[in-house]
């Protein structure tokens, strides 16, 4: 029997399983369009223009400088969506999803939205078969480097994956800090800490912690100004550093968030066996916070696997292959806690 689905505006044939599997197809491979048009809103603070009260799309566009029928086309895209709300006569106003593209909002997610399109991602992506034929990143087999070398050797570019991983982590980073137990230690070093997002959000929410961000030398600097911008300068600082070479030892807790699965399974071994010489002497334990897969969580986790494939070159993995990579490293698993969409995996010293 031939139905229309009103809110797809298609007819749909019970009698015709190949006519829904084709609609399948379609939604999947429209919804990347979809992601490439959000990129460009972030790019061009389009977000920051509209508000919670009806604007119209002629005016948006006046303030931008933008071609206002395609911005049109765009917004209507996005509302259609889901993301910004639709009005009569062409005007437009935030949602719940859309104001998450502004960059003044305090859980803005422009950075990621910008860094998922960056034409390095793109261009990984482009190439994406021959690392299903070997294993190795989209991003090597476009530029012929592993991703830490070219965001190195491209303009801007660490700085625009810095924000993206910004993006990611400010609401779940208060999350974190408020559910684990941090008020049983007393400093922490947090391994490619980033400008510190976490870091910052621990040590406010815990006033007796002190805190050390272990990271490259090119994001000290916006590192400090966030410790700084949060009145922590007296109870924290940056060091400069690589956990594949390097872990200063001294802390009582070390936390790597979001960096194990970048890294292939000997460089894993190699990160965790640093971890484990330098806690010799505190005895410090290390809590990973990773997203983990399992049976409940494989449609998203495992396409952000693909992405880690595409992009650094690393892998998602379950928690037993996390429990055998720390076996191996002279750790072993203590609990664990879902936080958010967050694992958190605390590990110590055997």
């Amino acid at each position: 029997m031939r139905i229309k689905d009103k809110n797809r505006g298609r007819i749909v044939d019970q009698a015709d399983i190949n006519l829904e599997a084709r609609y399948r197809l379609n939604d999947i491979f429209s919804t990347a369009w979809l992601g490439y048009a959000l990129s460009a809103v972030a790019q061009l603070s389009i977000a920051d223009l509209i508000t919670e009260e009806p604007r119209s799309f002629k005016e948006i566009a006046a303030k931008a400088g933008l071609h206002a029928p395609s911005l049109y086309r765009v917004l209507r895209a996005a509302a259609a969506n889901g993301i910004f709300v639709e009005h009569p006569v062409g005007s437009f106003s935030h949602n719940d999803v859309s104001s998450l593209l502004k960059g003044n909002h305090p859980f803005s997610w422009r950075g990621m939205a910008i860094m998922w399109n960056h034409p390095s991602c793109l261009r990984g992506w482009s190439v994406f078969s021959e690392s299903i034929k070997d294993g190795r990143s989209g991003i090597e087999h476009a530029f012929g480097k592993r991703l830490y070398e070219h965001l190195a050797e491209t303009p801007g570019a660490t700085k625009a994956f810095s924000d993206a991983m910004v993006s990611n982590s400010a609401h779940t980073s208060g999350s974190i800090a408020r559910q684990f137990p941090f008020q049983d230690y007393e400093l922490i070093m947090d391994l490619g800490g980033g400008v510190g997002t976490l870091l910052c959000a621990i040590l406010q929410e815990h006033p007796h912690l002190r805190g050390v961000i272990y990271e490259i030398e090119e994001l000290l600097q916006p590192a400090q100004y966030n410790i700084d911008s949060c009145n922590l300068t007296g109870r924290a600082r940056t060091e400069a550093g690589n956990f594949l070479k390097k872990v200063p030892p001294g802390p009582d807790l070390y936390m790597i968030k979001n960096s194990l699965w970048n890294w292939q399974d000997d460089d894993c071994r190699h990160i965790l066996s640093n971890v484990r010489e330098a806690s010799q002497a505190s005895k410090g334990q290390l809590l990973i916070i990773e997203y983990v897969i399992d049976n409940e969580n494989a449609p998203w986790s495992t396409l952000y696997d693909l992405q880690i494939l595409n992009m650094p070159g690393g892998r998602a993995r379950t928690m037993s292959e996390y429990e055998k990579l720390l076996c191996q490293s002279g750790f072993a698993i203590d609990s664990v806690e879902l936080v958010e969409d967050q694992t958190l995996v605390l590990c110590v010293p055997v």
